[in-house]
């Protein structure tokens, strides 16, 4: 009982290490049409908006770009409410397809135009293999637009072919709206995310480009944010592609309304592990978070934007790089027509939040804000919420009190959350040699920590002091085993080997494998 009352102590004393500070916000010069339902990006560095519907939630077959503070608005050859862009040629070129057939949201088209951003023109030129609305590509390594995902059904894999044309490649086992499409090893492609829109039905099934369907249980109960707009699988990458590292973050919400960020590493999806939960309430009430998340890979930061009732933006700011992840939540003042839009990130590393709704699809916005979480405006002052505060310490209260009651004899005296002692890694080496923690696949911090009598925020600030974090330092371990495998038994099965080394898959043993020694396993066993 003790341990269960001290843990919801640290707990909670974790949870006041969430600060909340002053956010500057700057409106820009609003749009020439107001409009949702479009896509946005940077095309060659310009900040540039396409398509959408207007007023009245009519089809507007519009453009515009943003240049010397003046947006410039251009005619497009079709329509594309809630359609498809694809960034090519490092912005030079950018693909659109789909979109709404009609006003209101009705229907899907088959139409396929190409946007030249030197000359600001546009070009349509065929059709898709299958009419659709709501649906995603990116660029593959050859040039191809891989494409997938449509409004109610009628969903498969297909191909253009960077030039003129599209083609069948694959029926898909679930058809998805706005489904996330991440690329991940051997040239292989996910694609997941939800079958409806506007209510939290998830999806544990992801299909794949190559391989065959699977099943992710952590999707049973975490669904992820929706694109409203074109998908940015860039600003989902946390990893290194020429290191083999396809490593993505994406926000997700469960049915009790919670936030959280999905880590994933090629195939396999856990939680990102953050100091305390992503708040959803304020001094001011409720944030609303309907926007997916956007990673600044210089930065190594991952930001969640959400608003509540007053129109202040939020913003949490989270150092995907540590372990836990620490977070920071960034406030504005009330913003008028602050809206819900998928933001994008600016060279600079602020946020821009182009148009969007804040009731209803009949009155879209023409406002246009830039948040400045990249520049020296985004640190005003510091101002940790007192709500936070006063929740904590209440309850901290509480609970000491429950304690009291409960405990009777004197207790054992528990490490503090900071006491590092200066022999740590003595201590941790000592435990990885002689118990040989790294062996479990589901090997946790926090097991780490309860094995040395201490918490998981000191042992992780230990170690990321001292230039690794954890989950390197047990790879580290994991590697030097089974290489001793490979020395002792070369002809060993490689899947004996990854299992009996504590990975968690052939995959991971494979990247870390090469990372670390610039070969594969059987290249390596071969020269020793």
């Amino acid at each position: 009982m003790f341990k269960k009352y001290l843990f919801l102590v640290v707990l909670l004393g974790a949870a006041t290490l969430l600060t909340a500070q002053n956010l500057d916000a700057e409106r820009l010069p609003d749009m020439k049409v107001p409009r949702a339902g479009h896509n946005v990006f940077y095309a060659d560095g310009e900040l540039t908006v396409i398509g959408g519907h207007t007023s009245g939630f009519v089809l507007t077959q519009t453009a515009e770009y943003f240049k010397n503070g003046v947006w410039h608005e251009i005619p497009t050859v079709y329509t594309h409410d809630n359609g498809m862009a694809v960034v090519l040629d490092g912005g030079k070129r950018v693909l659109l397809a789909g979109g709404h057939e009609r006003n209101l949201g009705i229907g899907q088209s088959f139409e396929l135009e190409i946007y030249d951003r030197e000359h600001h023109s546009f070009e349509g030129f065929g059709t898709l293999e299958r009419n659709r609305a709501f649906a995603q590509g990116i660029e593959l390594d050859n040039g191809n637009v891989l494409i997938c995902g449509n409004h109610k059904g009628n969903d498969c894999f297909e191909m253009f072919d960077g030039q003129r044309f599209c083609h069948h490649v694959k029926d898909v086992a679930v058809w998805r709206s706005s489904p996330y499409l991440l690329p991940i090893s051997n040239g292989d492609v996910m694609a997941f995310g939800t079958v409806w829109r506007g209510r939290f039905e998830p999806c544990d099934t992801v299909d794949r480009l190559k391989g065959d369907p699977f099943i992710v249980p952590l999707l049973k109960d975490w669904m992820p944010m929706l694109y409203d707009q074109n998908n940015h699988a860039i600003e989902s990458f946390i990893g290194d592609k020429d290191s083999g590292d396809y490593s993505y973050l994406i926000a997700a919400y469960n049915h009790d309304g919670e936030r959280a960020f999905i880590n994933i590493q090629d195939t396999v999806f856990s939680l990102l592990e953050t100091e305390c939960p992503i708040p959803t309430r304020s001094d001011f009430g409720n944030i609303l978070y309907n926007r997916p998340a956007i990673v600044d890979h210089i930065a190594s930061k991952v930001y969640l934007v959400g608003n509540d009732a007053d129109g202040r933006a939020y913003v949490v700011a989270v150092e995907y790089d540590k372990n836990p992840a620490p977070l920071t939540l960034y406030y504005t003042e009330p913003l008028q027509d602050f809206g819900d839009a998928t933001p994008v990130l600016t060279p600079d590393g602020d946020l821009i939040v182009t148009g969007g709704i804040i009731d209803d699809n009949f009155t879209p916005l023409s406002s246009v804000w830039l948040l400045h979480t990249g520049t020296k405006k985004a640190l005003s002052e510091t101002n940790t919420h007192s709500w936070l505060w006063i929740l904590c310490s209440l309850a901290f209260i509480a609970i000491v009190v429950v304690i009291a009651k409960h405990i009777h004899k004197p207790a054992k005296p528990v490490s503090q959350p900071d006491a590092v002692s200066k022999d740590m890694m003595a201590r941790i080496t000592n435990l990885m040699e002689t118990k040989q923690l790294y062996l479990n696949k589901d090997l946790k911090v926090s097991d780490l920590a309860e094995a040395l009598g201490t918490n998981k925020n000191a042992v992780s600030a230990f170690i990321n002091e001292n230039g690794s974090s954890f989950s390197q330092l047990v790879n580290d371990y994991r590697l030097e085993y089974a290489k001793n495998m490979l020395r002792q038994s070369p002809d060993m099965k490689i899947a004996t080997v990854w299992m009996e080394a504590g990975f968690a898959s052939e995959r991971t043993f494979f990247r870390a494998f090469k990372t670390a020694t610039g070969m594969t396993p059987s290249e390596w066993t071969a020269i020793k």
